[in-house]
């Protein structure tokens, strides 16, 4: 539910011709909801290989919020353009 209210804040944003940094803020929340998701199963590694894991789920994440957040702060900003020119 909030990842759904944070993209379309973000489409929003870009309707109402926020600053062209809005969509980085909505990519961060994404992330952060992402990465501390309750539902999701949180892989337990005995190696001490948990690290390296962490850091390329966390950028993994915060790459798919960006470009989530970015397609919809684009989708806003040409919903914009094309009704009112």
């Amino acid at each position: 539910m909030l990842t759904q209210l944070a993209i379309l804040a973000a489409g929003s944003a870009g309707f109402v011709s926020a600053p062209w940094w809005f969509w980085l803020v909505a990519a961060l929340a994404l992330a952060v909801l992402g990465l501390t998701d309750p539902d999701k199963v949180h892989p337990r590694y005995a190696d001490g290989g948990i690290a390296q894991l962490l850091v390329a789920d966390g950028l993994a994440r915060f790459a798919s919020a960006c470009a989530a957040s970015a397609g919809a702060f684009a989708a806003g900003r040409l919903a914009a353009s094309l009704m009112f020119p």
